[in-house]
């Protein structure tokens, strides 16, 4: 269990401590600046702390923990293990993969209001959208480009996947690597999103809403689940799902090549970030002053990062993982 005063080591040295705050993490380094490296560390120091840890690794990079693989040894309903289908997320996620049109999407939440299922596995969605009359030839072609789609999806590995009976909470009681290389890339985000969400079900339900961290979730390339935004528009599913899931004991620990590339929010709501090579406009956008920036030294190396609280900054050299 994780409290306000936990304490990790990233070093091995006296000054390698680092205070964990109760809010989410982000790690921000370029590729080969050591990033996934940090992630690792900080993860096996929540492993020896007792903190159970889920790792949405997007290019096969962890090892050591218990794996999960699409396709292989990993299947779960859309939705299962609450008392309705959650129609506006399974739509939202879906148009965010396909670029749906505004008529696919009424179609799309017309069919799944009207099928009424508890739970959803991806062939339910497709008999749903066929069960749909079409009451003229443009609704037609609304229908068969939304079957296209569904069908192409549900053929492959994510058909595998998203055709499971039960919801994936077996991902949230242990420490679990959930291995999203072998998808294509947009299925990634897709299936990403698909665990957030049971992720944040798991939290309400099981946890309810607690002033300590519980859990935490690790996402690579977390700009495909936390995009930047213009302020004008809605914020992504990712982005509610992340604001939303802490007050339910969990932390979300977010590895990104650029802050520029995550919402604005989500940096705000972050205490603590960890940066590897930072850029003047990375620490502009957190908050630091023009005159604090050019005062400060900050090194371009390997193994060297800052974390940065609200407050203020720490250099600090992080060790190799040795289990990860």
């Amino acid at each position: 269990m994780l409290s306000r005063q936990l304490s990790v080591n990233l070093s091995n040295r006296f000054f390698g401590k680092l205070k964990i705050p109760d809010s989410h993490i982000l790690i921000i380094g370029p590729t080969g600046s050591g990033k996934t490296n940090t992630a690792k560390v900080l993860v096996e120091e929540y492993v020896k702390k007792g903190v159970s840890v889920l790792i949405l690794d997007w290019h096969g990079e962890y090892k050591g923990l218990k794996r999960y693989v699409p396709g292989e040894n990993l299947s779960m309903n859309i939705l299962a293990g609450h008392d309705k289908i959650d129609v506006e997320f399974v739509v939202d996620l879906l148009s965010q993969v396909f670029q749906l049109t505004e008529p696919q999407w009424y179609f799309l939440v017309k069919s799944l209001k009207e099928r009424g299922k508890d739970g959803l596995k991806l062939s339910y969605l497709i008999e749903a959208v066929e069960d749909q009359p079409s009451r003229d030839y443009k609704e037609f072609e609304v229908k068969a480009a939304l079957l296209r789609r569904l069908s192409l999806l549900n053929e492959g590995v994510m058909g595998m996947v998203l055709n499971g009976d039960e919801a994936p909470y077996f991902l949230f009681e242990d420490n679990v690597i959930v291995d999203l290389s072998t998808l294509p890339l947009k299925y990634r985000g897709l299936l990403a999103l698909v665990i957030l969400k049971h992720l944040y079900d798991f939290s309400v339900f099981a946890r309810g809403i607690t002033g300590r961290i519980l859990h935490a979730t690790l996402i690579e390339e977390a700009w495909n689940i936390i995009p930047y935004r213009a302020r004008w528009d809605p914020p992504s599913i990712g982005e509610r799902l992340f604001l939303e899931v802490r007050k339910f004991g969990e932390q979300v620990i977010a590895v990104s090549q650029r802050l520029d590339d995550l919402s604005e929010r989500v940096v705000r709501n972050s205490q603590l970030i960890l940066i590897h090579n930072p850029y003047p406009q990375d620490l502009l956008k957190i908050g630091f002053q023009a005159d604090t920036i050019s005062r400060t030294r900050f090194k371009a190396k390997r193994g060297i990062i800052y974390a940065v609280y609200p407050d203020t900054v720490k250099p600090l050299r992080v060790r190799r993982a040795s289990i990860l």
